[in-house]
């Protein structure tokens, strides 16, 4: 079970849900969990956070700016504004009474996987990071199966879409699955989109060039928490090499896990999800 709270990130009202152990000693360690692209707090990660709050640890899930019921402009969707919603995370979870503030983690899967490493560089008040399906490259996850052509004519559609948007201040919005199209991702939109209306949201083209702009792997060295990285051996969306690249620039304490013959979506809520959490709940238990 979950309360309803919410906390305030550059004068904006961010909506989120609070887990709290039916069992252990207060005051408890707090797990914050940073959902992925375009996602929202009741999708995917309440599996985690469930088990997480099971195991003594309380948990915050909550909607970055502008998706799902927090504020801001709606589809809006910049790595830097979201590391910010988590800092102001952290400083909500810290400011709780029944939360120990020396004993913080950070948990972010996918896209969220990849603004927490720049948030826990940022912030030493964490003391242990878990990630899954992240990367280390934004630019190298979305180019680095085009050809030097299609490359090319990406680059000139953002450079079109940039002079549109300072000329006129209007801007493309696309569908969310015309930037996710790899199958893992379609099918995933297939199944889950009536469910969810939240994934009918639309956001800008341009979040393309900004998520190229993406570069965990120029922080992860400067993060002094202990950091375990998760990756699905199988991934369409952040190939499993991404995470590698993370793990090799991480300092000690870390570890790697590549979990063998899944795919990005089914570390959710399959038997992967089982193999994947045990082995997360062992790294906290362990360092927070």
């Amino acid at each position: 079970m979950h309360q309803n709270i919410s906390f305030t990130s550059q004068r904006l009202t961010i909506a989120g849900h609070l887990y709290l152990p039916e069992k252990g000693h207060k005051p408890f360690p707090l797990v914050i969990l940073c959902h992925g692209f375009c996602g929202v707090k009741e999708l995917l990660i309440p599996n985690y956070a469930d088990y997480f709050s099971r195991h003594g640890y309380a948990v915050l899930t909550f909607d970055y700016r502008g998706f799902g019921e927090s504020q801001g402009e709606q589809g809006r969707l910049q790595a830097n504004y979201q590391i910010d919603d988590i800092l102001s995370a952290i400083d909500y979870g810290v400011s709780l009474n029944n939360i120990d503030p020396e004993r913080i983690a950070l948990w972010g899967t996918s896209f969220g996987g990849a603004n927490a490493v720049v948030a826990a560089a940022k912030d030493h008040r964490i003391k242990c990071l878990l990630i899954q399906l992240a990367f280390a490259d934004g630019e190298r996850v979305i180019t680095g199966r085009m050809s030097e052509e299609e490359k090319l004519r990406l680059q000139k559609s953002i450079e079109r879409m940039k002079i549109k948007k300072s000329t006129t201040g209007r801007e493309m919005m696309v569908p969310i699955a015309k930037i996710l199209s790899d199958p893992q991702s379609v099918d995933f939109y297939k199944t889950y989109r009536m469910q969810f209306p939240a994934l009918g949201i639309k956001i800008p083209f341009l979040t393309i060039a900004e998520t190229m702009q993406h570069k965990p792997e120029q922080y992860i060295k400067d993060i002094a928490a202990p950091v375990m990285i998760v990756a699905a051996e199988n991934d369409g969306v952040n190939p499993a090499e991404e995470s590698k690249r993370l793990y090799a620039l991480a300092s000690e304490p870390k570890q790697l896990h590549i979990e063998a013959k899944a795919t990005h979506y089914e570390l959710y809520n399959s038997k992967h999800f089982n193999h994947v959490v045990n082995r997360q709940l062992k790294w906290l238990k362990a360092h927070c």
